[in-house]
Formats: structure tokens, C-alpha cells, sequence
């Protein structure tokens, strides 16, 4: 009888109410991601800044390319009293910059 009676003891684990441990660990892992959010920030508005230089420089790069051809061309032609326009230009430039 003793033997069926041992069988149904249970041993009881304490476990804490609250386990500051583990808000350790959150809090940790809290700052971490705001350190690296506002470092990821930074980096991408670097970023973005730079693009929007080189984008910059580019639109001037491509005005001033589009302005000494188009004066040829617009040279080219009036030697040779051929009729024009805006539209002929631009597709003349476009086939240009393709080949």
C-alpha cells in the first residue's frame, strides 16, 4: 500500500511571481533596437542626401549635354536651310544618346 500512495505525490516547483530577469533582458533589448533605429536613421538620411546630390549634379550634367548638341544640331541646320522644330531635336538628341 505504501508503494501506491508515494506514486501520487507531486513535487511542486516554486516559480516567482515576477521575474525581474527577464524585464532585464526586455529592457535590454528595448534600448538596442532604439540605438539602431536612430543609428539606421542617421545612415539613411546620409544617404538620401547623397542621392539627392548626385541627382542634382546629373539633372545639371544633363542640361548642359542637351544644350551644346542642340546648338549644333541648330547649327547644323541652318547651314544647310533645312526646317525645324523642338520635336525633330529632341528625337534627333534621344536616338543620339541610344547609339
Amino acid at each position: 500500500m505504501k508503494n501506491f500512495s508515494i506514486s501520487f505525490i507531486k513535487i511542486v516547483k516554486y516559480y516567482p511571481r515576477f521575474n525581474f530577469a527577464d524585464l532585464l533582458k526586455q529592457t535590454d533589448s528595448n534600448d538596442e533596437k532604439v540605438y539602431f533605429t536612430k543609428e539606421d536613421e542617421k545612415i539613411m538620411s546620409k544617404l538620401m542626401k547623397k542621392i539627392q546630390e548626385s541627382n542634382e549634379n546629373q539633372m545639371n550634367k544633363d542640361e548642359k549635354e542637351v544644350k551644346m548638341p542642340k546648338e549644333e544640331l541648330q547649327k547644323i541646320f541652318s547651314n544647310y536651310r533645312v526646317t525645324y522644330n523642338e520635336a525633330l531635336l529632341k528625337e534627333i538628341l534621344i536616338w543620339r544618346k541610344k547609339n
